[in-house]
């Protein structure tokens, strides 16, 4: 079982290399973590900050909702767990994937070049290269109060919408992940980076509400553009016994199709990487 390999667009992984993937990342994690916990002071201004900029927000939902009570058909408790889903997967990207914040300084002074040379894969360091233990902290506080606001309003159908959460949880992730490549391609490509990973930003803020709220032009285009309601929207429904099985399968289908166009993507950008030294 160990040995016994499979192939994902001509990677080849096996156990074993996976196991290896994972003790380097926390070998990373762990110096990241040392980092940001030096500056002890820093560290608890960004937590403060992420907790009063998440209580604001939380006060400015029930302030809105305190007189109609209902979003586009939705509760109020609903439009909170569609708030609390957004965070949940909106810190969870950015707690995995807070690298590609740091690659545009390595293709640009040439460190990149070394870790084309080292046996990992070339995505490794641009996305897994820094990890935000500030954001794992802040889900846990996070995750205990979206369990116990989803069980003491009763918000989950039954086991089974529970466990479709957290099979199309895990789809964003990925989902994630394949923005966050194709990001760091145009970064090979150009340089540039900052301004799109604020755009990225921007644009994946619309769900924080239920997307039903926008109309039908802008719902296609957070769907098959920049998939939005794949990656926030869907979880919540699916949770709420909302999402069909052709919602589920078509959220699937469209984080396959955006992985495989972000990998090619990829490897595309390689085939034109310029080193530093070059």
């Amino acid at each position: 079982m160990v040995g016994k390999k499979f192939s994902i667009f001509n990677f080849q992984f096996s156990i074993r290399s996976i196991r290896k993937l994972i003790k380097i990342w926390l070998l990373i994690a762990s110096r990241v973590a040392q980092i940001q916990l030096m500056t002890g002071w820093g560290g608890f201004a960004f937590l403060l900050g992420k907790i009063i900029r998440f209580l604001f927000f939380f006060v400015f939902i029930f302030s809105v909702l305190s007189k109609t009570r209902s979003l586009v058909g939705y509760s109020r408790e609903q439009v909170v767990l569609f708030f609390l889903v957004f965070n949940l997967i909106d810190i969870s990207t950015q707690a995995l994937f807070r690298g590609v914040y740091q690659f545009r300084r390595l293709v640009v002074e040439g460190d990149y070049d070394f870790d084309l040379l080292r046996p990992l894969p070339s995505f490794f360091r641009p996305i897994f290269g820094w990890t935000d233990i500030l954001d794992i902290i802040t889900l846990i506080p996070l995750g205990i109060y979206f369990w116990l606001f989803v069980v003491r309003n009763n918000l989950f159908v039954n086991s089974a919408s529970v466990l479709i959460f957290i099979l199309l949880f895990a789809n964003s992730m990925v989902l994630g992940f394949s923005l966050h490549l194709a990001i760091c391609a145009v970064c090979v490509l150009t340089t540039e980076i900052d301004h799109l990973i604020w755009i990225y930003r921007d644009v994946t803020n619309t769900g924080r509400f239920p997307t039903d709220i926008y109309s039908k032009g802008i719902q296609y285009f957070l769907t098959f553009g920049v998939p939005v309601i794949i990656l926030m929207t869907i979880p919540a429904e699916a949770l709420l016994g909302l999402l069909t099985w052709r919602g589920m399968m078509l959220s699937i289908v469209v984080t396959a199709v955006f992985f495989l166009l972000s990998w090619k993507f990829w490897r595309y950008s390689l085939s034109r990487y310029t080193s530093a030294s070059s």
